[in-house]
């Protein structure tokens, strides 16, 4: 199963949109299929009074509604249940909810989530890639999820499961009827179904005003002042409803006072004006030099205004004493958007497939960092593997490099004169960074296909000193570390890497990725080789003293 260790937004934003977006909740309910009647819960239950933001969804009747029949709902339902083990039928309501510590400014994120029907807590688990061993918080038996420290997930009843840092567990069940600003603040918006989602600034208002400012000179002379906004804002409010006929919806920015919200609406009349006006000038800037003629440029020009003008009258925004909102109403056939969305599925799915690389691509530069880092404090490479007295292999040059990944905690954690399978470190190998992770392969949570380039004449000296100075290819021509092919994966702590035969490089690579596979370079480049890479060039790349000239495709 492809991991989804990184964090544990995955499931809180997957969970969310599939319930947020039309057609990603399944089909049309019926009696026969849909969820059992659930009666919403009150706005405020499950909502600390300290928290700074929260999100509501209730997707009862949206899954019953008819704009959504011909949507790819199959394949929706599908991608859930694959994904995280639970039908989008059998979940009646989610609370997603963030509260900031005023001390650290760390946040806490959690999420309870109402289901209905015989949900597969197991299959569940295993979607987030939680742990088998339990810990006890209260009176909850929770289960560790590998990613971030104190994640859990908890199923408190039949009807409810948790999700999130461990610390918000038994504050968002205590919650019933709050008093608090932000529960508060959501009493105040409409009892619709639907999404809500809350947000205070009060605690972060000075960062998100300052780093506002600084994103000032991105923007074109009449839209700076929208990086005053932040400043002007007391809280965000954000709901959207789909009924048979009408999707609906509503952000309103709520000011400090009725002065800033005057403000904040003045800035957003001038605003929307000015980004109409260089959205027609740039259509007309890309008009004159496209070869169309007099009659093809004027037509587009006549349709690029009607429809400006169109956006702009439906986000004017609104005065109420001290609120400004924007609110828009569309009719349009949420039918015939969904055909569209099925035509695009398989373009969604190729896009994907490129984020999926790109995490790739990303974590390999993050290690290829780590490394760099590491020699720049001992003036050499780590080692291949870490070993004990007699110079026997214990763990991998994966576990060296943890301090310089933000995983010193981690390090600290391993027993470095034990093996990698010892009793006390074995267990750790559950706890796998998220830079020796390929997204697009599907490997056991402690298993990684990112290794090291290692021999007598290539990369890495095993189980010896090596430095910059050794790579007298260049850096930029020599590989240090890649993807292997999935049937080579090995436990990350484990000190073992590829064994790659100079006069058969390709073998055992090629595969990891669909046409190929990635390389970091000493530089800390990345650079993508298909599967039918020259084999002597492969092997130019490899060793790092072998003098060759590299010609890269």
């Amino acid at each position: 199963m492809t991991r989804l260790r990184t964090s544990m937004l995955p499931l809180l934003v997957g969970l969310w949109l599939t319930c947020l977006l039309p057609g990603g909740v399944g089909g049309q309910a019926t009696a026969a299929d849909g969820p059992a009647d659930l009666q919403p819960t009150a706005a405020t239950r499950y909502i600390p009074d300290d928290a700074m933001a929260a999100a509501i969804v209730s997707p009862t009747e949206w899954l019953q509604s008819s704009m959504l029949e011909m949507f790819p709902i199959e394949i929706m339902r599908v991608q859930m249940k694959e994904q995280f083990g639970i039908d989008p039928y059998d979940i009646g309501e989610i609370k997603v909810v963030v509260s900031l510590d005023p001390a650290t400014m760390q946040p806490a994120v959690g999420a309870i989530i109402q289901v209905t029907g015989d949900v597969d807590f197991a299959l569940i688990r295993e979607g987030v890639h939680a742990r088998d061993e339990t810990v006890q918080i209260d009176s909850h038996e929770c289960y560790p999820v590998e990613g971030p420290p104190g994640a859990v997930i908890a199923r408190v009843d039949e009807e409810t499961i948790f999700y999130g840092t461990a610390n918000m567990l038994q504050k968002m069940l205590d919650a019933e009827n709050g008093t608090g600003k932000l529960p508060t603040l959501l009493q105040s918006m409409a009892a619709d179904s639907g999404v809500k989602i809350a947000v205070l600034l009060d605690q972060v208002r000075p960062m998100v005003s300052q780093v506002a400012a600084q994103s000032a000179g991105n923007l074109a002379p009449d839209l700076q002042a929208l990086t005053q906004i932040p400043g002007l804002t007391e809280a965000i409010k954000v709901q959207m409803d789909l009924r048979d006929d009408v999707g609906s919806l509503r952000v309103a920015l709520v000011g400090t006072d009725e002065v800033a919200a005057q403000r904040i609406q003045s800035i957003l009349i001038d605003s929307i004006a000015a980004a109409r006006t260089l959205g027609i000038a740039e259509i007309n800037r890309s008009l004159a030099g496209s070869g169309e003629s007099d009659a093809m440029r004027e037509a587009t020009n006549e349709y690029a205004n009607r429809m400006a003008d169109m956006i702009t009258e439906a986000l004017q925004p609104h005065l109420d004493a001290d609120e400004v909102s924007i609110e828009t109403e569309s009719q349009a056939s949420i039918a015939t958007t969904g055909v569209l969305v099925g035509l695009l599925l398989p373009a969604v799915q190729a896009a994907r497939t490129a984020a999926r690389r790109m995490g790739t691509s990303n974590n390999l530069k993050q290690v290829g960092l780590a490394l760099h880092n590491y020699h720049s404090a001992y003036n050499r490479l780590p080692p291949s593997a870490i070993t004990d007295k007699e110079g026997k292999p214990l763990l991998s040059w994966r576990v060296a490099i943890l301090p310089f990944i933000e995983e010193q905690a981690l390090y600290q954690k391993f027993h470095l004169d034990e093996p990698w399978d010892s009793e006390h470190n074995l267990p750790l190998a559950k706890e796998m960074p998220v830079f020796y992770d390929s997204p697009n392969v599907n490997l056991a949570a402690s298993e990684t296909i990112i290794q090291a380039v290692v021999g007598d004449e290539i990369g890495m000296r095993p189980l010896e000193k090596t430095a910059f100075r050794d790579i007298l290819d260049g850096l930029s021509n020599t590989a240090l570390v890649l993807q292997v092919n999935p049937e080579q994966a090995v436990v990350w702590s484990k000190p073992e890497d590829l064994e790659i035969d100079l006069d058969n490089p390709l073998d055992h690579l090629g595969s990891a990725e669909r046409g190929g596979f990635y390389v970091l370079m000493g530089d800390g480049a990345v650079k993508f080789f298909t599967e039918n890479i020259d084999p002597e060039l492969l092997t130019a790349i490899l060793t790092r003293a072998g003098r060759e000239v590299i010609d890269f495709p």
